[in-house]
């Protein structure tokens, strides 16, 4: 009897692997999935591999593969997508290694796969022995950065709308691919607080962010140019008058031009520089860990803790501090 309810069960589960693999890996993650230790997974730690696992599984779907049949070139290729929206250097990559790992064992069990192409690529990864400091822009790098933000004169649609993007993601600390995403109703520019709409990414929570002072009035310039276009309910930032999204490569060339006319330079001149850099400026505005992290979208507070250690190994902090002692000595 008890061999008969187990073959019931395998079938079931297989059934819906072949018929819906998200849910399917989400029902596996609350029934069995455990970590080396053998123990269950935290909660949070189901909510991120179920996003880890949508993600990669919409990559297979895109190019007609399934998680029945992948290999190590489709894993080489999903990692390529993913190098694009991740920080180099860090364990995301040997995460998704393990959950594919995990993954193609248990359906091996399930007798829907005969190889893991995972297993042959873990032994060359390893856990970063120290995760590399994160890119960010000097105060008075931001401060410069700021004041070329700041609403002027421009000679066609096509320069205030790269200067518009710039304030944006410096003063939102958006993704490149959130922006990307935004349509005009996600920006609300009618009232004196001016807010975006971040809707769900990936890991990424859905959250609407205030913009930063300095940016409300190219936003506000911005929005208005942009309702006289045609789709009027389009994306909020298009390539071409046809309404075509945002290439990354121009999201860069817009950022590196703003940091030349601001004189500012870094290692890494991409979006990501901006975002760190509005997470920086907030915390050191007196903003806690778990504030910054929700209005960066993240569900963790690795990347706040991260940006807050090099406020103190600056010693911007207690430099503050020191001038706030002095002034109230006076």
């Amino acid at each position: 009897m008890r061999e008969s309810a187990t073959s019931v069960y395998t079938f079931m589960d297989s059934e819906l692997w072949l018929s819906d693999p998200e849910t399917a890996y989400a029902e596996w993650q609350r029934a069995e999935a455990t970590g080396a230790d053998r123990r269950a997974f935290a909660e949070r730690s189901i909510v991120q591999h179920r996003s880890m696992f949508a993600r990669f599984h919409r990559y297979l779907g895109g190019r007609g593969i399934t998680v029945m049949d992948f290999g190590t070139d489709h894993i080489d290729g999903f990692f390529a997508d993913l190098d694009r929206d991740c920080e180099p250097g860090t364990s995301t990559r040997l995460r998704y290694l393990k959950l594919m790992d995990r993954l193609s064992r248990h359906l091996s069990l399930l007798g829907l796969r005969t190889d893991n192409p995972a297993a042959s690529l873990l032994p060359r990864e390893h856990w970063p022995d120290d995760e590399p400091m994160p890119v960010f822009l000097w105060p008075d790098e931001d401060a410069r950065l700021q004041d070329v933000c700041r609403a002027a004169t421009f000679e066609s649609f096509k320069e205030l709308r790269n200067r518009a993007i710039v304030a944006l993601l410096l003063g939102t600390g958006i993704t490149a691919a959130e922006l990307s995403a935004l349509t005009v109703d996600d920006l609300d520019a009618r009232g004196a607080r001016v807010s975006v709409f971040v809707r769900k990414r990936g890991p990424r929570i859905a959250r609407r962010v205030p913009v930063d002072a300095f940016a409300l009035e190219i936003v506000s310039e911005y929005a208005k140019a942009r309702a006289a276009l045609s789709p009027a309910d389009g994306l909020l930032f298009m390539a071409t008058a046809g309404g075509k999204p945002m290439k990354p490569a121009t999201l860069g060339q817009c950022v590196r031009s703003a940091l030349r006319a601001a004189g500012a330079a870094a290692a890494d001149e991409s979006p990501r520089l901006l975002r760190n850099t509005y997470g920086r400026r907030h915390l050191l505005e007196g903003k806690t860990n778990e504030q910054v992290s929700s209005l960066m979208g993240l569900s963790s507070h690795r990347t706040a803790t991260r940006l807050r250690e090099t406020i103190f190994n600056a010693g911007e902090m207690d430099e503050q501090q020191g001038e706030d002692d002095a002034g109230n000595a006076a």
